[in-house]
């Protein structure tokens, strides 16, 4: 590892350390009832013996008991594990959600970098903590930014996967991930898999690493099954697609709510991606589209704006509505914002490239104080946007 990486390494570790101080010294509590929920199991799950971790139970939690099959245990697991290591056990989950939110912004800037350079890396990274989601979503212990993190990371994986057996490995691991993390909702990474090999690589090789990856994927959703069924007796999966699949399939045969629910993710998209959304509507001005700035012909940023919408497209087809279903297509959106926005302002590049190297301690004072801010305000954060009701 060079100095300069070291250097980096060292400073976002003490990043890490801050924030999981501030929020240990002055507990922000959980205020959405499902962090409250997965720092609860996470914390009885930690006491478990661990060949147990695949069937955690309610534990009396919302007055449930019995087992806990409404999603596979994935996020309880990291949160447990920092318990074990001796985190304050009320925070664990918030500290989880940290390093997944680090090792986001990690991914989001190799991914930009890979795309459109050091600069578009730095604005990408900028650009996603400039949201609305990322505040409000930074102080939770939800399995959204673990989710979103699958995603990056595996988009990113797959980008590189011509390149060496490490990034192949990298496109399987954030699938599996995906899956143990939040189920069903590992089909948002299949279909951005599937949108990249269509609209920017077009190789065999690609799609090869797709169909592989997934058939990984599945092994690893039948050994679950078998160390689940060793320890319970009963099988998740049945359980757990009957409660959560369901009502999607019941749901499509209804199509007005489906047209409903595209807009109603739609205008979240206009505020949790603010502003950087806006920039993709400026790109395409007339004077824009026919100046050699056009971001449109660049495939990568297709593939952005193309795959946010299929995001949109998927959970539309569900009864059930939440802002941070969508959560990866906020960051599709911004990284494409902010394509743009370099593309329309030079200067703003131009600037960016002479503050680089203050760029990694700027992210991370303005790291520690949104975590401070969030903190602060959790519970108005909480309740960021109401823009009409469910």
């Amino acid at each position: 590892m060079s100095k300069d990486k070291a250097r980096l390494a060292a400073l976002y570790a003490l990043t890490l350390a801050l924030a999981c101080v501030l929020v240990s010294v002055f507990p922000p509590g959980y205020s959405d009832s499902d962090s409250s929920c997965y720092s609860s199991l996470s914390q009885k799950l930690a006491f478990q013996p661990i060949e147990r971790w695949c069937a955690p139970q309610w534990w009396g939690h919302g007055y449930h008991q019995g087992l806990y099959q409404d999603h596979p245990p994935g996020i309880l697991w990291l949160s447990a594990v920092l318990v074990r290591l001796g985190i304050k056990k009320t925070v664990a989950a918030l500290c989880a959600n940290f390093i997944y939110t680090l090792l986001s912004l990690f991914f989001i800037f190799r991914l930009a970098r890979f795309w459109g350079g050091r600069i578009y890396g730095w604005g990408a990274v900028f650009g996603f903590v400039l949201t609305p989601i990322f505040a409000q979503y930074l102080i939770r212990a939800n399995q959204e930014p673990a989710l979103n993190l699958a995603v990056v990371a595996g988009i990113y994986g797959l980008a590189r996967s011509r390149e060496s057996a490490r990034h192949k490995a990298l496109f399987v691991a954030a699938l599996v991930f995906a899956v143990f993390i939040k189920g069903l909702s590992a089909l948002i990474l299949s279909i951005l898999a599937l949108l990249y090999w269509l609209i920017v690589s077009r190789s065999k090789k690609t799609f090869i690493v797709v169909i592989l990856a997934h058939g990984i994927a599945l092994g690893a959703v039948l050994l679950f099954e078998l160390w689940y069924r060793g320890i319970t007796q009963t099988g998740f999966w049945t359980a757990y697609l009957s409660f959560q699949g369901g009502r999607t399939i019941g749901a499509v045969l209804h199509p007005w709510p489906r047209i409903y629910g595209f807009f109603w993710y739609a205008a979240r998209c206009l505020w949790f991606a603010f502003p950087w959304v806006f920039f993709i509507f400026f790109s395409w001005a007339p004077a824009i589209r026919k100046s050699k700035r056009n971001p449109a012909g660049d495939p990568f940023f297709r593939f952005l704006l193309i795959g946010a919408l299929a995001i949109l497209l998927f959970f539309s087809l569900s009864d059930r509505k939440a802002d941070r279903y969508i959560f990866p297509a906020y960051t599709l959106l911004a990284l494409a914002g902010v394509r743009a926005l370099l593309a329309i302002q030079p200067k703003l590049a131009d600037f960016l490239a002479r503050h680089e190297r203050r760029l990694p301690v700027w992210l991370a004072a303005g790291l520690v104080g949104f975590v401070f801010f969030g903190v602060a305000f959790h519970s108005l954060l909480n309740h960021f946007i109401r823009l009409w009701p469910q």
